[in-house]
């Protein structure tokens, strides 16, 4: 790679965590995007001007930027996990509002709601999962986070962002995998609120060679490290070998246990999840007023973190969930609350929707929710609600409903504090013709 070094200065962070700055090269201004970068500081950078925008890296900080800060983790500039650990609440702020406007299509811009943001109140000790990257070749077991920029595990004994239960548990884990051979990808996540201590649940993901000692390891942990279960896939086996109780739990926007699928998906923060969830209530109760028993169905509904409150306002809820173990949770869920709301295995993206639906709230995967979308504005629901972790899928999913709906709620919520991820909301409802 040829190397240009100029002193620049970072204009502002951009989609990815990347601070932006510019430099002239024979007469052409060029981006140049380096990573750890933070706005205003005054850096020396190598960059690589075969690609657009450039890409580069800081050799020396200049002069720090009005919003660089000292990172609160020792691994921040090694992990690649948190990567705006080094700038302000405030400047993270600014960079979610910005993610959320470009997300919203230009024809709705000049009369669209601007982004209110939901800031985190608990921004390290907040990660309720996680999930790590195995390497082993019998003699080297690395356990860690990717490396800061890589797909390359670095070993991480202490994280900042985990609950503490969590934590602890980090310099333990390359033990379980002494004698192995192989890669994996294993996750923690916390078990059942109502046990104290709380434990931890494992979920493990291999290719290669387990030896039996890493089992009867586990099954030592659940007496020795508070760890109620665990589930472990060997690619070759057709099925998981489970070790006690390996359900996930977490702490529902009502403060309520409520149950995952093993393995199954949840919020990286409870106290985020709680705001998010709440506030997806009441604008549910706000698209919704005045229309006697309305009808609404939810998309990409999991195992009911955002049903259990939508049920308790709306007797005629259908959820809809593609994972059959998830489905499973969400009816435990709802009727450990005696909550009645109809819960559909099936394929949200070819869910066949009702026609002029009072409302549909989705809540898809970071890959969004394009084939819904696409097909919405001939079903005509009366109001949509849009949860979304990714605002370019975000933006690319709003584009086809523009024509027949439009904002009247734009909202980010910090619930992956010290990073550049960011839950946004969206709420539509049909326009007058």
């Amino acid at each position: 790679m040829s190397e240009n070094q100029a002193e620049l200065v970072v204009r502002e962070l951009v989609a990815g965590g990347d601070g932006i700055a510019t430099v002239e090269v024979d007469g052409e201004r060029r981006a140049v995007l380096l990573r750890g970068a933070a706005p205003g500081d005054r850096v020396r950078a190598a960059f690589d001007l075969a690609k657009r925008p450039a890409r580069g890296r800081v050799l020396e900080l200049l002069e720090p930027g009005p919003s660089r800060v000292t990172a609160p983790c020792p691994v921040a500039s090694t992990c690649g996990g948190c990567d705006l650990m080094h700038v302000s609440a405030e400047a993270r702020a600014e960079l979610y509002a910005s993610l959320a406007a470009q997300a919203i299509p230009a024809p709705w811009r000049d009369g669209a709601p601007s982004p209110v943001h939901h800031a985190a109140s608990s921004p390290l000790a907040y990660r309720v999962r996680a999930r790590l990257h195995v390497e082993t070749t019998g003699r080297r077991v690395l356990v860690g986070m990717f490396a800061a920029g890589t797909n390359d595990p670095v070993t991480v004994e202490t994280c900042g962002a985990l609950r503490p239960e969590l934590d602890r548990l980090l310099p333990e884990l390359p033990a379980l995998f002494e004698g192995a051979r192989g890669k994996g990808e294993l996750s923690l996540a916390l078990g059942d609120p109502r046990v104290a201590p709380r434990p931890v649940v494992l979920d493990l993901h291999f290719s290669g060679e387990l030896p039996a000692a890493t089992f009867a390891r586990l099954d030592a942990w659940r007496t020795e490290r508070g760890v109620a279960g665990a589930r472990v896939l060997e690619r070759a086996a057709r099925l998981p070998v489970k070790i006690g109780d390996p359900t996930p739990w977490v702490v529902g926007a009502d403060d309520a246990p409520l149950e995952l699928g093993p393995g199954g998906f949840s919020q990286a923060s409870e106290e985020g999840n709680r705001v998010l969830a709440r506030r997806v209530a009441e604008l549910a109760r706000e698209l919704t007023a005045g229309r006697a028993s309305p009808r609404v169905t939810e998309l990409f509904g999991g195992a009911g973190n955002l049903s259990v409150l939508l049920a308790r306002d709306l007797d005629k809820l259908t959820v809809v969930e593609g994972d059959r173990e998830a489905c499973d949770a969400a009816r435990r869920n709802l009727a450990a609350r005696q909550l009645d709301a109809k819960v559909v295995h099936a394929d949200a993206d070819e869910y066949a929707l009702a026609k002029r639906l009072d409302l549909v709230v989705l809540d898809p995967p970071r890959t969004g929710a394009k084939a819904v979308a696409e097909r919405l504005p001939d079903l005509r629901p009366r109001a949509i609600l849009i949860v979304s972790c990714d605002p370019a899928t975000l933006g690319r999913d709003l584009g086809p409903l523009v024509d027949r709906y439009a904002p009247v709620a734009v909202e980010t919520f910090d619930m992956f504090p010290q990073t550049s991820h960011v839950e946004t909301v969206v709420a539509l409802r049909e326009r007058r013709v």
